[in-house]
C-alpha cells in the first residue's frame, strides 16, 4: 500500500500553483495534524505494512520535525526496513532541520527548486535566491540520504542554452533524481485569473532529456529522471497500486473505490473522516492503466488494449513496441496522445 499525506501549508503561494495550499492557516497547525491523526488511523485500520510514505503539500517543512514525532508513532508499526519515506521540502525553510527530518525515519527528500536563475525564481513568485537554493541541497546530501529536486521549464526566459546551465549545476551538486515539469497555468492559479502566461511557445523536453542522459539520468517517466534511485513511490501509482490518501482534499484508490476527503479548511477540522466515494468499473480502471502505463517504464498489459489494429498501426511506426505481454512507448511525451488513439 501507498500512502500519501497532505501539509497544506505555505508560507506564501506561487503565481502558478493550483494545489490545494493555504497562506493563512499556519497558526492552525496543531488542530490540523489532531484531525490528520485521526484521519491517519481510521484509514490505516485494513493496512497490514506500507511499502511507501509520501509527505507533500504545501510545503511539509514549514513544521518543524518534532510536529511529526507522534505520526510517526502512529506509522511505526506499518514501516518496514524497505520503506521509502519521501518529504518535500522547499529551499526557503531552515536548513538546519534536515538531520532532525531524517531522524524521524525520512529516508528521501524531495526538493522544490524550481529554477537556480534569479529572474526565473522571480517569474514563478518562488521565495528563495539560487544561494539559498545550492546551499539547502548541498546540507541535504550531507545527509547521506536520496535527494531529489525539481525543476519547471517552457518559462518565456527559457531557452537551450540557459536549461542547460541549470541542469549542469543540478548535476555538479549531486542530486541523483530530477523531475522536470512544463510550466502550466492551472485554473486555480494567480497566473489564470491574473491573465498572465509567460510560457514558453516551443517546448524544451527533449533537449532536457538528452542534457540529462548525458549525465547518465535515465527517463523513466515523462517528466522524471533517476541517476541514483528513482521514486518508488511514483512508480507505484503508474504501476497502479492501491493508494491511501490522508489531510485536506487527499484522494485514494482502494480496491474499485476512488475515495476524496473534504477541500474546505474547517470542514475537514471539524469531521476528518467524512469521504465521498466513487466507484470504479473494470473499463474505468482498464483506461487509467493505459494513461498511466505508457508514460513511464511500466507499460501497458496487452490484453487492456482492445484495439489492435490501432496498436498494430503504432507498433509499425515505432511509437510503441512490444516486449514479452507489455506494451510501452518509444517517446514518454506523446504517451496522452497514444493513449487517446488506443481509447
Amino acid at each position: 500500500m501507498l500512502l500519501y499525506i497532505h501539509i497544506p501549508f505555505c508560507d506564501s503561494k506561487c503565481g502558478y500553483c493550483g494545489f490545494n495550499s493555504l497562506t493563512n492557516k499556519l497558526d492552525s497547525s496543531k488542530i490540523y495534524l489532531e484531525s490528520l491523526k485521526l484521519d491517519l488511523i481510521e484509514m490505516l485500520q485494513n493496512t497490514k505494512e506500507i511499502e511507501t510514505i509520501y509527505i507533500g503539500g504545501g510545503t511539509p517543512n514549514t513544521l518543524n520535525p518534532s510536529d511529526y514525532e507522534e505520526i510517526f508513532k502512529i506509522l511505526q508499526s506499518y514501516i518496514t526496513n524497505d520503506t521509502e519515506i519521501t518529504i518535500e521540502l522547499n529551499p526557503n525553510q531552515h536548513k538546519e532541520s534536515l538531520p532532525l527530518f531524517k531522524n524521524l525515519g525520512i529516508n528521501r527528500f524531495s526538493i522544490g527548486v524550481q529554477s537556480f536563475r534569479d529572474e526565473k525564481l522571480r517569474l514563478l513568485e518562488r521565495n528563495h535566491n539560487p544561494k539559498i537554493a545550492i546551499e539547502f541541497i548541498e546540507n541535504a546530501i550531507k545527509c547521506g540520504i536520496s535527494t531529489s529536486i525539481d525543476m519547471i521549464y517552457d518559462t518565456k526566459l527559457d531557452n537551450a542554452k540557459s536549461i542547460k546551465d541549470e541542469l549542469k549545476l543540478a548535476n555538479s551538486l549531486g542530486v541523483g533524481h530530477v523531475s522536470c515539469y512544463a510550466l502550466s497555468i492551472d485554473k486555480n492559479s494567480r497566473f489564470y485569473t491574473k491573465h498572465k502566461n509567460p510560457i514558453l511557445n516551443n517546448t524544451l523536453c527533449y533537449e532536457i532529456k538528452e542534457i540529462l542522459e548525458s549525465y547518465n539520468f535515465h527517463q523513466y517517466e515523462v517528466s522524471n529522471y533517476a541517476k541514483t534511485h528513482k521514486s518508488k513511490h511514483n512508480l507505484g501509482y503508474w504501476q497502479y497500486k492501491e493508494y491511501i490518501g490522508i489531510g485536506l482534499g487527499a484522494v485514494s484508490r482502494i480496491q474499485n473505490k476512488r475515495i476524496y476527503k473534504q477541500n474546505d479548511f474547517h470542514s475537514y477540522i471539524k469531521n476528518p473522516l467524512q469521504i465521498l466515494e466513487e466507484k470504479l468499473s473494470n473499463e474505468d480502471k482498464r483506461l487509467e492503466r493505459i494513461f498511466l502505463g505508457l508514460r513511464s517504464e511500466v507499460g501497458v498489459d496487452i490484453c487492456d488494449i482492445y484495439n489492435k489494429s490501432k496498436l498494430d498501426i503504432l507498433l509499425d511506426s515505432k511509437k510503441c513496441k512490444k516486449v514479452d505481454s507489455r506494451i510501452y512507448a518509444t517517446n514518454y511525451f506523446l504517451a496522452d496522445e497514444l493513449s487517446l488513439w488506443l481509447m
